[in-house]
């Protein structure tokens, strides 16, 4: 857990309209023809708040998790933010998303019906579970695991240690499906977390990456002036 003034967090995350034509392809096939819209509500609206989940995680929690189980518990509080406060259409559509995209993937040949945590366990840090199928697969299962849990945002934030969060309303928040939706919701939601009591730095940005693929969250410590 480090000292949240000595840091800074970037949220990282890709866009489909710079991306080469091959991996727009393999993007449209798949998220289905109204690609575009889907890739903004799952990565820069439902995503946004599952990488600030690992943010959460780093600056709240001593002990955290292996990062097999990190990836569930940041799917369900993503889930149950937006339940709380996301518009139902929107959720809607990333709970569709999930469920056509999970029958276009493969389950790996390692999987032998292992539940999706296991096998993620097993094959963490080698380079096939990377692969655009078995890491997508290994996602997609996390975040259609989270959508069944049906858990809230007070017992998803308890799950991830923070058993003295303090609860508060939920409330409407409204997005225009544009490029200042992902700057939007972290500006939003770092506020919110903190009427939560969750302790998050100061400054947390958004970058936008060339390439679609990659969602992250990254800590940068601040140079003493």
């Amino acid at each position: 857990m480090k000292n949240v003034d000595e840091y800074k967090v970037e949220i990282i995350t890709g866009q489909y309209i710079t991306a080469p034509l091959e991996q727009k392809l393999m993007i449209k096939n798949l998220l289905g023809e109204d690609v575009e819209y889907n890739f903004e509500i799952y990565f820069h609206w439902y995503n946004m708040i599952h990488e600030l989940g690992h943010a959460v995680f780093e600056y709240n929690c001593p002990n955290r998790p292996h990062p097999v189980d990190e990836e569930q518990f940041v799917n369900n509080f993503a889930i149950a933010y937006w339940r709380h406060y996301g518009e139902i259409e929107k959720l809607e559509t990333v709970c569709s998303i999930v469920h056509e995209a999970l029958s276009k993937f493969t389950a790996p040949t390692t999987h032998n019906n292992k539940n999706h945590l296991v096998y993620a366990e097993e094959q963490w840090g080698k380079e096939e579970f990377y692969s655009f199928n078995n890491y997508g697969w290994f996602q997609f299962n996390c975040v259609e695991n989270s959508i069944s849990q049906q858990i809230s945002l007070e017992q998803a934030l308890s799950d991830m240690g923070l058993i003295n969060a303090q609860f508060q309303k939920g409330v409407l928040l409204k997005y225009k499906v544009d490029e200042t939706m992902p700057y939007q919701v972290i500006k939003d939601a770092k506020n919110i977390l903190c009427s939560w009591g969750i302790t998050l730095p100061k400054e947390i940005s958004v970058v936008l990456s060339d390439d679609p693929n990659c969602h992250m969250c990254q800590s940068k410590r601040i140079c003493a002036k």
